[in-house]
């Protein structure tokens, strides 16, 4: 089953999708083989309508699960029973304050970094993303300031050596490039493929950023 999801996943066939799990719910408890879960795989997949009727249909959640479905009281019990969890990877090698992050769970990803969740980690696949970047990712302004207080490393690269400021500039979100510069972002690293974030700004047309960047 775990292989038809994933083929209808790729195809983005929602009608499919959507019989399967309501048919099978098992399947979202199922795991492909880098053990990332049927349920992930829809979260993963940018079908949100479908990935709210997953998380109704799930009965049970695992830790990476839970953060990822907002699933606070879940999150906290886990974690409670079990401390190691808190900078664990999950299966696909993602930190829990980074899949936080990343899906919006703001409430999670503050509580997580009380209890000592470690904002540097990067991830261990290829992406090498860390909590900065999937907060940045999505334009959270105020978890980046929190990260950024917890200690989290301005300039650290994720892969092909894009910082957190290179992907600020690229959505052309001055307040974040502000944020970022400020809090001592260097403007002058560069990408794999030699951008800059001035360079960046300058090519996608953000002009209010381009200014910004080059008085700096």
């Amino acid at each position: 089953m775990i292989a038809n999801l994933k083929e209808f996943i790729k195809n983005k066939e929602t009608d499919k999708i959507l019989n399967l799990i309501k048919e099978t719910p098992e399947v979202l408890g199922q795991q492909d083989e880098s053990g990332t879960s049927g349920l992930l795989m829809i979260a993963y997949s940018g079908m949100p309508d479908v990935f709210e009727t997953a998380k109704t249909l799930k009965k049970t959640f695992a830790f990476h699960e839970a953060i990822v479905c907002g699933k606070v009281e879940r999150v906290k019990e886990l974690l409670h029973n079990t401390p190691s969890f808190i900078n664990q990877y999950s299966n696909d090698g993602f930190t829990p304050v980074s899949l936080a992050a990343f899906f919006d769970q703001i409430e999670i990803a503050k509580w997580l970094l009380e209890q000592g969740a470690d904002p540097n980690l990067h991830a261990t696949n290829p992406s090498k993303v860390n909590a900065l970047h999937a907060a940045v990712a999505k334009e959270n302004v105020e978890l980046c300031q929190l990260l950024i207080a917890k200690g989290a490393d301005i300039n650290a690269p994720q892969m092909q050596n894009v910082t957190a400021l290179h992907s600020a500039a690229h959505r052309g979100n001055l307040e974040l490039v502000k944020l970022l510069v400020q809090q001592g972002a260097d403007i002058d690293l560069k990408m794999d493929n030699g951008d800059t974030a001035l360079s960046i700004v300058k090519r996608d047309g953000h002009k209010e950023v381009a200014a910004y960047l080059e008085e700096r």
